[in-house]
């Protein structure tokens, strides 16, 4: 029980995050900047503008930090990404983990 309600305001704070992320003035760079050109790589896009993939990414690192397990947190990614399957939810969690928070994989 206590699980599931850490998993849901887990859950809330990455949907506000996501849809209060501002809108970008220039092209992201540095860590950014290569974290959306492996997303573009591996054909995955964010429901959203630049900015909002980068703070989906970014929240993939909070989630775990929180204490998600990975498969949760791969949950929790499909879950404020309908478009996601499981599998895709999964490489943008791995993606996000190899640019935001390598120390986890």
């Amino acid at each position: 029980m206590l699980m599931s309600m850490k998993r849901l305001l887990l859950l809330a704070g990455l949907s506000a995050m996501i849809g209060l992320a501002a809108p970008a003035l220039a092209a992201p760079t540095g860590v950014d900047g290569q974290f959306l050109a492996t997303l573009t790589g591996a054909g995955l896009s964010h429901t959203g503008n630049d900015q909002a993939a980068v703070s989906a990414g970014r929240a993939v690192c909070q989630l775990m930090d929180a204490g998600l397990s990975p498969m949760d947190t791969v949950v929790a990614v499909q879950a404020t990404n309908p478009g996601f399957t499981i599998q895709k939810a999964g490489e943008f969690a791995a993606i996000s983990t190899a640019h935001y928070c390598p120390e986890r994989l």
